[in-house]
């Protein structure tokens, strides 16, 4: 009977015990879900498009988003990328505030971001390279060159995706908007 009793007053100890177990559990929960999921955001947000291609995404409907929270006031242009065989030269011009272009790996983590500033052109210019110890060539320095005009980002994931948005301020701006999305691109690097 004495079990009993000890049932139905625990202690601190079997209080704290069973508290760390709840979080532990919780804790493993949450982790497993990445590994459940059946198709991660990148996947979703690329869905139908080529590697190496920058590609407009179709207007955001209420209802139809790619992914949860895409705000229908933006249009989104992506572009999947992959290093592991050729560098890949990314260009982008944000024109105004609210331009954003950011850089992912395929397991959701944001390694770049650039954003339009009010009153300036922002052009990005980058070339993405693997972040491995592999040799790639003579840079254009040692080969006596003026060195690029792009910069060069050592790219903690091997693919990814490229990702610019850009506010949709209307039927009046929609043709300039459409315009300066498409000079945006994202090419593998010829040989």
């Amino acid at each position: 009977m004495m079990w009993l009793w000890t049932l139905l007053r625990p202690d601190g100890r079997t209080i704290g015990a069973a508290l760390c177990a709840i979080g532990a559990l919780h804790i493993f929960l949450v982790f497993a879900m990445l590994t459940v999921t059946p198709t991660p955001a990148p996947a979703r947000l690329t869905k139908g498009t080529s590697l190496h291609q920058m590609v407009l995404l179709p207007p955001v409907k209420p209802g139809a988003e790619r992914l949860p929270f895409q705000s229908p006031g933006m249009r989104y242009a992506v572009c999947r990328f992959d290093t592991n065989k050729t560098d890949v030269a990314v260009r982008a011009v944000l024109p105004d505030p609210g331009w954003v272009l950011a850089l992912y790996s395929n397991d959701g983590d944001n390694f770049y971001v650039a954003v339009g500033q009010p009153g300036r052109k922002i052009n990005v210019a980058l070339q993405l390279v693997s972040n491995d110890d592999r040799f790639t060539g003579l840079t254009p320095q040692a080969q006596g060159l003026a060195p690029p005009s792009e910069a060069v980002l050592k790219v903690p994931a091997k693919d990814g995706i490229v990702v610019l948005a850009a506010p949709d301020r209307g039927y009046a701006y929609r043709e300039q908007l459409l315009a300066d999305i498409k000079r945006s691109s994202c090419q593998a690097e010829k040989d």
